[in-house]
C-alpha cells in the first residue's frame, strides 16, 4: 500500500494543475527537455506509469498510448537481444545499467537509445525504475562512416602493401634476370647501400662491406677521368648518369661495369642522392672486341680481294687489247665498290649514312678548289645492300658527268639533294651548267645498272632523264625499304 501512495504522490506532484508542485525531483522530472518515464515495478509487467514531453516528442507516442504499457513496446526486429537480456537481467538483480538500444518510433523509423535506468528505493523497498533517455542517432552514424571509412582505409591499405609487395617481387625478379644490381648512393655522406647482386658485379660477396671509397678504389685509373666527368656531369645536368668503366676485383679479375642511374635534388637544386642499377657486360665488351676484330680482318680481305680482282681484269684486258677506256672504267667501278665497303666497315657493316656513301662516291670527281659537286638532306641510314648499289650509281653519274656532262667543261655543277616526307625518301641528281644534253640512242651497262639493279636494291624506283640543261636522275623509295631484312632462319 506505501508504494501506491507513493505513485499516486509523485503522479499528482507531476501532473498538477499550473507546475506548482513542490517536489523538486517532479519539477526537475517536468521542465526536462531529456526524454524520462518512470515504470512501477510493484504492478504486473512493471507498466509505464510515467513519461514526460520529450518521451512523446522523441517516440511519436502520446502519454495516454504509453502509460500502462511494459517499456518492450519500443522494440523491434533491429533491436539486439543481447542487449535486451542485460537489461532485464538489471531489472531483476535491481540494479542500474546504461546501454545503447535500438528503439522503433509510432511511425516505423528507428532511433538509437542511450538508455540509463536506476531503480528507486523507499526504506529499502523497491518503488519504481526511472530511466532517462537521450537519441544519439547521430552521433552512431557518424561512428558508422568512420568505421565505414576506416575499413575502406585498412582495405586500400592492405591493397597498397599487397601491391608493393608483389611490385617488391617483380623488380627483384627483374634484376636477378636482368644480372642487375641495385645500390643507392647518400651524397652528402658518400654513404653507399649495396644489393648482394650490385656487390657481386664488384666482386665482392653478399655480406661483404662495399663502401663508396671501395668502389672508387675499384675503377682503374685509366677510366677514373672519363668516370669522374660522367659524374659530374650528370650532377650539374638533368641527373641521369650512364657510363661504363673498367674495374679491378679484390681476386685481380679485370671487368667491365656498366651503371645507369638517376639523381634525386632538393628544392633549390642542391643533389641529393642518387639510385641505380649495376651490370657486369665483361661478356659483351669481350663479344664485341672479337667482333671489332673480325670486322677488321674481314675488311683487310675483302679490300685485299678487291685489288686482286681489279689486277685480273686489267690483266686480261690488256692481254685482249681492250679498249683503255673500258679498263679505267671498270677499275673505278671497283674502286667505288671498295669506297663503299670502306664506310660500312665503319659500321659495323651493317648500315651506312647515305651522306657518307654520296661523300664517299663523289670525292675523287670534286676539285677541291672548285668545289662543284653539291649534296646534302635529311639524316637517313641505308642497308648494306641498298649502300653499295647508291655508290656504284653515284660514281657511275660522276663518271658520266665528267665525260659528258655538267663536270666536262669549266662551268658546270652538280647538286644532289634528298628528302624524307611521310615515310619517302627522294633522292636527286641534278646537273647544270654543261653542255647541251641529247637522250642517247641506245643505253649503256652503266644506265642499266643505275636504273635496274639500284631499284631492286633499294625496293624503289630509279630513273634518269636527259633534259637539255643537264641529266636528272632521281631515286624513290620507303625509307624503312632501305632497312636490312633478317636473313631466313636467323635467331634473335
Amino acid at each position: 500500500m506505501t508504494n501506491n501512495n507513493e505513485a499516486r504522490r509523485i503522479d499528482s506532484e507531476i501532473h498538477r494543475e499550473g507546475g506548482g508542485g513542490t517536489d523538486p525531483f517532479a519539477a526537475a522530472v517536468r521542465a526536462t527537455r531529456m526524454p524520462m518515464l518512470i515504470t512501477d515495478p510493484t504492478l504486473p509487467d512493471n507498466p509505464i506509469v510515467f513519461v514526460n514531453d520529450s518521451f512523446a516528442r522523441l517516440t511519436g507516442y502520446s502519454s495516454e498510448e504509453t502509460l500502462g504499457r511494459n517499456c518492450r513496446f519500443l522494440q523491434g526486429p533491429g533491436t539486439n537481444r543481447d542487449d535486451v537480456k542485460r537489461m532485464r537481467d538489471a531489472i531483476n538483480r535491481r540494479v542500474p545499467i546504461e546501454l545503447d538500444l535500438l528503439n522503433y518510433r509510432k511511425d516505423g523509423t528507428t532511433f538509437w537509445n542511450r538508455l540509463l535506468m536506476s531503480p528507486v528505493f523507499n526504506d529499502g523497498e523497491l518503488s519504481f525504475f526511472f530511466a532517462s533517455q537521450f537519441d544519439i542517432t547521430p552521433e552512431r552514424e557518424r561512428l558508422g562512416l568512420v568505421a565505414q571509412d576506416r575499413d575502406a582505409l585498412e582495405a586500400e591499405v592492405s591493397r597498397r602493401v599487397s601491391d608493393l609487395t608483389a611490385s617488391e617481387d617483380r623488380l627483384k625478379f627483374t634484376l636477378s634476370a636482368g644480372r642487375l644490381g641495385a645500390w643507392t648512393l647518400d651524397l652528402s655522406e658518400q654513404r653507399l647501400v649495396a644489393s648482394g647482386l650490385c656487390k657481386a658485379n664488384f666482386g665482392r660477396q653478399p655480406t661483404d662491406t662495399f663502401t663508396y671509397s671501395d668502389l672508387q678504389a675499384s675503377i682503374l685509373l685509366e677510366d677514373m677521368e672519363y668516370w669522374r666527368n660522367a659524374v659530374q656531369s650528370a650532377l650539374a645536368g638533368d641527373g641521369d648518369l650512364d657510363v661504363s668503366y673498367r674495374i679491378k676485383t679484390p681476386s685481380g679479375q679485370l671487368r667491365w661495369i656498366e651503371v645507369r642511374a638517376q639523381t634525386r635534388f632538393a628544392a633549390d637544386g642542391t643533389p641529393i642522392s642518387m639510385a641505380g642499377v649495376s651490370q657486369d657486360i665483361s661478356d659483351r665488351k669481350e663479344a664485341e672486341s672479337h667482333r671489332d676484330l673480325l670486322t677488321k680482318e674481314m675488311a683487310h680481305r675483302v679490300k685485299n680481294t678487291l685489288a686482286t680482282v681489279q689486277s685480273i681484269v686489267a690483266q686480261s684486258l690488256r692481254q685482249g687489247d681492250a679498249d683503255r677506256a673500258l679498263i679505267t672504267s671498270i677499275s673505278q667501278r671497283l674502286q667505288a665498290l671498295a669506297g663503299a665497303h670502306d664506310v660500312l666497315t665503319s659500321r659495323g657493316w651493317e648500315e651506312a649514312r647515305l651522306v657518307d656513301i654520296i661523300s664517299t662516291a663523289t670525292a675523287p670527281f670534286d676539285n677541291s678548289a672548285t668545289n662543284r659537286i653539291h649534296f646534302g638532306g635529311d639524316d637517313v641510314v641505308l642497308s648494306s645492300r641498298a649502300a653499295t648499289a647508291i655508290a656504284l650509281a653515284m660514281h657511275e653519274l660522276s663518271t658520266n658527268a665528267v665525260k659528258y656532262g655538267a663536270l666536262s667543261n669549266d662551268t658546270g655543277v652538280v647538286t644532289i639533294n634528298w628528302s624524307v616526307e611521310d615515310g619517302q625518301l627522294e633522292v636527286v641528281w641534278k646537273e647544270a651548267g654543261g653542255p647541251a644534253v641529247k637522250e642517247p640512242t641506245r643505253r649503256g651497262f652503266g644506265s642499266s645498272m643505275i636504273e635496274r639493279a639500284l631499284a631492286a636494291s633499294v625496293h624503289g624506283t630509279a630513273e634518269i632523264t636527259y633534259l637539255a640543261g643537264g641529266v636528272v636522275f632521281v631515286i624513290r623509295t620507303a625509307v624503312d625499304r632501305l632497312i636490312e631484312e633478317p636473313t631466313v632462319g636467323a635467331r634473335f
